[in-house]
């Protein structure tokens, strides 16, 4: 095709030539390998994040929190990569579910990453140290079993297993009941109006953060199988 050909005719051209499909495949696995990386990241950081609210550490609160302003940046850079890829290959059928289950996914990492800042900087507005020993059992284990959630919705990335959202469905259910717990014993306990608020708001977070770790496994059953699963 000569140098003056219409571009989107010579771009259909290239879509065609195995070498640039090869390419093209080569940069979509390298974009799937960035957001399991990233997301690995704000898995990673659950539990750190967690004992650093509730031993009041203001240090370890403080680096995730600036450490979540890199991963918004490194968000905004492969929401970036995700588009020019979308145009410069137009990709179909399998190939665009997984563009657009990586992009998709990259919007629910970045926000992750934020509300787990929203818990690091709860610390202004609340001392742990000072909260009941059930509150503080119940925090921790949201950390704990959100923390899970990621890090299965992470692996299930890396092994492209489209049947993990599923069975992470029981853990984020028991976020749920942990949230319900959590807010059961503020209603109970003596905490100030202006701590119960932060806590109510703190177990909100986590679940949240839980809800994005399923939708990062169900982002798989979608770029595998093309099927959408949602709430029942």
């Amino acid at each position: 095709m000569s140098d003056d050909a219409d571009p989107l005719e010579r771009l259909a051209s290239e879509r065609g030539q195995p070498e640039t499909r090869v390419e093209f495949h080569a940069q979509l696995a390298e974009l799937e390998n960035r957001l399991i990386e990233i997301a690995e990241q704000v898995a990673a950081a659950i539990t750190p994040v967690t004992e650093a609210f509730l031993d009041a550490d203001r240090y370890g609160a403080d680096e995730w929190v600036a450490r979540d302003h890199q991963l918004t940046e490194a968000c905004r850079r492969q929401e970036d990569a995700c588009y020019e890829l979308l145009a410069r290959q137009s990709p179909v059928a399998g190939d665009l579910r997984r563009i657009v289950a990586t992009l998709r996914c990259t919007g629910d990492v970045q926000r992750s990453g934020n509300l787990l800042g929203h818990v690091a900087s709860s610390l202004t507005w609340v001392h742990p140290p000072q909260l009941s020993d059930e509150l503080r059992r119940i925090i921790r284990e949201l950390g704990s079993v959100v923390s899970t959630v990621c890090h299965n919705a992470v692996q299930a990335w890396r092994d492209t297993d489209s049947l993990a959202a599923v069975e992470l469905q029981d853990a984020d259910d028991q976020v749920d009941l942990l949230q319900k717990a959590l807010l059961t014993e503020l209603y109970t306990g003596e905490c100030s109006v202006e701590e119960a608020v932060s806590l109510a708001l703190i177990a909100r977070y986590y679940e949240r953060i839980a809800d994005h770790g399923v939708e990062l496994a169900r982002a798989v059953t979608y770029a595998v199988t093309g099927q959408r699963l949602t709430d029942a």
